[in-house]
């Protein structure tokens, strides 16, 4: 029984062995460089760490540990006399990590001031993000707080993965930290719209000539707004006619012109052989005349005034409430709850390109 666990044990190590070796070796390399440069070993200790960043395991590797082997690197190469290659690993470092200082007890003057140096000389900008911010219309902002290496001119923009910008946040100068406020709009003034975007961080000397890019991943998500419906126009219904139509004044005139005729003529007709009364002509001309009168008044085509003003006044009220909804409405929208989330910065190093 016992020779059978041993068996599966040695087993058991021969599988897992391949896979945690190489990570042990790598953190070995870095273990080892940190002791002999302890030990003063200096040519040996720029070995293990130029290997150690060789290896795939150095970019996958904790903050930590690449700061702590840019650190050693840096100290080497300087109390080794190559002060150019202790410059540039320290720039990579500051790159790296904008806040980070080097500890001065553990390390002599010459590597400290040197990579003060380093920092004065690289630009580049560390930054606090809030991992989830609520936007609506009546308050709330993504926050941006940033710390620089040194003095340096900043530019900060919103951006799809691909395309133009789409909100210039912050353009001007940056000394220690500086913070910056997003309210979700784009550069005409209208929430984002849900997918994925990201804050542009530029770094540099001067305006447009950037070393270092910080890309900052947003997630933003968009809360419908509730909007009313318009109303729809006056039915033709309730429009009332603007024009007079030509019925009543063809009824007036034909009823004069009848009456008239009738008066005139109808004594003839019943009675032939009865004397003429001019009176009876006179009567009828006056029905005759007042045909033509109610035809003129009811002129087919002539406008109704009063109509008119009500229709128009229907009309107008119309627009003034659809143009109060509609103002309403986009208010609704422009105050619409947004959701950004932030994901994991992305350093792009122009320097080595």
């Amino acid at each position: 029984m016992k020779l059978g666990r041993a068996i599966l044990a040695a087993l058991g190590l021969c599988i897992i062995g391949p896979a945690t070796s190489a990570a042990q070796v790598s953190n070995d390399l870095v273990s080892r460089a940190v002791r002999a440069y302890n030990d003063v070993d200096l040519d040996a200790a720029v070995g293990f760490l130029r290997r150690w960043f060789a290896s795939s395991d150095a970019a996958s590797a904790a903050l930590d540990d690449r700061r702590q082997a840019l650190t050693y690197l840096g100290a080497a190469e300087i109390l080794r006399s190559n002060r150019d290659s202790g410059t540039a690993a320290f720039e990579r470092l500051v790159r790296l990590d904008p806040r980070y200082r080097v500890d001065e007890l553990l390390f002599p003057p010459e590597v400290s001031t040197l990579f003060s140096t380093a920092r004065q000389r690289t630009k580049a900008v560390a930054v606090e993000l809030p991992p989830e911010v609520r936007i609506t219309g009546d308050g709330g902002a993504y926050s941006l707080r940033m710390f620089a290496s040194s003095a340096h001119f900043l530019e900060v923009e919103v951006r799809r993965l691909e395309g133009p910008p789409l909100r210039s946040v912050y353009t001007g100068p940056i000394g220690d930290s500086l913070e910056v406020q997003w309210d979700g709009r784009d550069s005409a003034g209208s929430p984002l719209p849900t997918g994925r975007y990201f804050l542009e961080v530029r770094s540099g000397a001067f305006r447009n000539i950037a070393t270092r890019v910080l890309q900052i991943p947003l997630e933003i998500a968009t809360t419908p707004a509730d909007t009313t419906p318009l109303p729809p126009p006056p039915p033709d219904s309730l429009r009332l006619p603007e024009t007079r139509p030509p019925r009543p004044g063809v009824e007036a005139l034909l009823g004069g012109m009848l009456a008239g005729a009738a008066i005139a003529l109808l004594p003839a007709v019943l009675a032939p052989g009865a004397e003429f009364v001019p009176a009876r002509f006179a009567v009828a001309g006056v029905l005759g005349g007042t045909g033509l009168i109610g035809f003129v008044h009811n002129l087919p085509g002539r406008g109704i005034p009063a109509n008119r003003r009500v229709n128009d006044q229907r009309q107008q009220d119309w627009q003034t409430q659809v143009a109060a909804i509609t103002a309403e409405n986009r208010r609704r929208r422009l105050s619409g709850g947004l959701v950004v989330r932030s994901g994991d910065p992305v350093i792009v190093d122009l320097t080595e390109r």
